[in-house]
């Protein structure tokens, strides 16, 4: 009983304090309104939302809005950030309420989705914005791709093509990268292992890392990959309760794991 009265009074101090909760609220009731995989428009935050999953949308915001996620200390008000895996877009529309004038490159291999992007970042008059339809990789080129309508589109596997670019060689045309972004489900080790010498142009990386059923889970060489490269990390976990019991596996993930990264100092030499 205590602790439902402190998960009350939590949740009242929440709602009159923090004005993106109250928004989370609304937006979930929106939600109620459309079932999971459907497309319909919205508003956000004042800003006009082409969404394609309402489940998308809702985790999505809370993360990035009320958790506030990518919530940093730029060094200036015309950041260089980079969204690999930016879905519909609700981390651009975050940086660009925060800072107009972001210089923001966003990757997104789903078909579907990437056209809401696309009209996401045309309506509400971003500018500065370049958005990719492909996926980012170790090489250029196509690579197999299994969407899922919702979050969890895959590269490297399913029947579908996609064009690819070699996330490495667009780092390289950066002096300087203020945030990374990477939700690229269960591709960012071979895709970070591939960009080691390039990032020491990275000041703050959050990293999504899944652990795919079907492969080594590599989480280790990840972390000693940033701090070869002058990273401190911190980590985060969402574990159901009795997780040796309850270990679910979902959309061929049996782990994830949330990284975010910050530069410690310079980079004594490149990783090997």
């Amino acid at each position: 009983m205590l602790q439902l009265i402190r998960e009350q009074v939590k949740n009242w101090y929440r709602f009159f304090s923090s004005p993106a909760y109250r928004e989370w609220l609304r937006i979930k009731r929106t939600c109620r309104l459309h079932p999971p995989q459907t497309t319909f428009t919205t508003r956000v935050n004042g800003y006009v939302l082409h969404v394609h999953d309402s489940a998308s949308l809702l985790n999505q915001y809370e993360s990035i809005f009320v958790n506030r996620a990518y919530d940093f200390h730029f060094k200036n008000d015309a950041p260089v950030i980079f969204c690999c895996g930016a879905n519909m877009g609700l981390e651009i529309l975050y940086f660009k309420r925060r800072f107009p004038a972001a210089k923001i490159q966003a990757f997104e291999a789903d078909e579907k989705i990437v056209q809401l992007l696309h009209k996401n970042v045309e309506e509400n008059a971003f500018t500065d914005v370049i958005v990719h339809h492909a996926a980012v990789w170790t090489s250029d080129g196509d690579i197999s791709f299994e969407p899922d309508g919702a979050q969890g589109g895959r590269a490297g596997t399913g029947k579908d093509f996609v064009k690819a670019v070699r996330l490495a060689d667009l780092l390289e045309n950066e002096l300087n990268i203020d945030l990374l972004v990477m939700d690229i489900e269960g591709a960012e080790y071979d895709v970070l292992r591939d960009c080691k010498h390039q990032l020491h142009r990275i000041d703050r990386l959050f990293v999504e890392w899944h652990s795919r059923t079907d492969r080594m889970q590599h989480l280790d060489e990840l972390l000693v990959l940033l701090q070869m490269t002058a990273f401190r990390y911190r980590l985060g976990n969402k574990l159901p309760e009795a997780p040796f019991i309850n270990a679910p596996v979902e959309g061929g993930f049996d782990a994830m794991v949330e990284i975010y990264a910050e530069r410690s100092g310079p980079v004594a030499g490149r990783a090997s």
